[in-house]
């Protein structure tokens, strides 16, 4: 590859490559903090801790790529660990399971129908939506955790496959969040389905023209938001057991999930403007900023630090982007 085509590719893929280079870096400073840090089974745990974000993840980029954002998405991860560990008591899995799909279907089916009938901004529905589910959590539960995870779910959630020699193997949780980031990458790549999604967020009035049903893609692309948040909840259950979350009436819970959500779908590429990006793209993103999190945690900060690095990033990021598109 010659310098002329070795620059092209670079400005066609920039932001993967600014996201590659990124990682090097963030991996190089943590072996440097400790050399326990290069290694596989260390690298594996990372993503068995962060496969969680992974799954949402995956529900915030249909969303933004179709033109719009899921502020609840956070907030119905939430409501399924408290409901469903209370519907299963440490006995029931399947009918517990069953009724947590239907209750994040619900939700967000709710949201797409205001959105795309109601013609509710999406950013006023899914943050009513995220406060009223708050609401209905400190009602049912007053704000603390109640019930315990079945137990077949605990040990799926914490299960490891594939063990030889010093690897400990991969954990199931984290087969999951690459199954599913493949399939929707399919979707979203190979499908009728997947094309009506980004052409809703390339140009909304376009395809409406066109004769894409667009009221249904919003509908369909908020309900599998939500599904996928009660996905990541159940996972999230079998592992915690028995959840005890803090949050008050009023104040939205699931928040600072959201907003990690958010951060990694923009860091990786797929941007507000709707229509661009993908889910490979969102890996990247959600394992820059896992490897990230386990560096500020190496070195001491706190939760908070997470919460100004992801702000940071989507401004730096969105920013960016937002002049280099104004100069073409």
């Amino acid at each position: 590859m010659n310098k002329g085509k070795l620059q092209q590719f670079l400005r066609s893929n920039l932001q993967i490559t600014i996201i590659l280079i990124g990682l090097l870096v963030v991996i190089i400073a943590g072996a440097i903090i400790t050399p326990r840090f290069f290694s596989v089974n260390h690298f594996v745990n990372i993503l068995y801790l962060n496969s969680i974000l992974g799954v949402l993840a995956i529900s915030q980029t249909l969303v933004i790529i179709s033109g719009g954002i899921d502020m609840s998405v956070g907030a119905t991860y939430w409501l399924v660990i408290m409901l469903g560990a209370q519907f299963m008591k440490g006995e029931s899995l399947w009918g517990p399971v069953f009724i947590c799909l239907l209750i994040g279907a619900a939700i967000g089916f709710i949201n797409g129908f205001c959105i795309a009938k109601l013609k509710i901004p999406y950013v006023v529905m899914t943050l009513a939506m995220m406060v009223i589910i708050t609401g209905v959590l400190y009602v049912t539960t007053g704000g603390g955790g109640g019930g315990r995870s079945a137990e077949p779910l605990t040990q799926f959630s914490i299960q490891r496959v594939l063990s030889f020699g010093t690897f400990r193997g991969m954990p199931a949780r984290v087969i999951i969040w690459i199954a599913l980031a493949m399939l929707f990458a399919i979707i979203l790549n190979r499908t009728a389905l997947g094309w009506k999604m980004r052409a809703l967020g390339s140009n909304m009035n376009a395809s409406v023209l066109s004769g894409i049903k667009t009221d249904r893609i919003q509908v369909l692309t908020y309900t599998l938001s939500g599904v996928l948040a009660v996905v990541a909840g159940l996972l999230y259950l079998g592992q915690a057991r028995t959840p005890y979350p803090t949050f008050q009436s009023g104040v939205g819970v699931g928040g600072s999930i959201t907003l990690d959500t958010i951060a990694a779908v923009v860091l990786g590429g797929t941007f507000f403007y709707g229509g661009n990006g993908g889910m490979g793209r969102t890996f990247l993103g959600v394992v820059f900023l896992s490897v990230l999190y386990s560096v500020l945690n190496m070195v001491g900060l706190q939760e908070e630090w997470r919460v100004i690095f992801n702000g940071l990033f989507i401004l730096l990021v969105v920013g960016s982007y937002s002049r280099m598109k104004s100069k073409v």
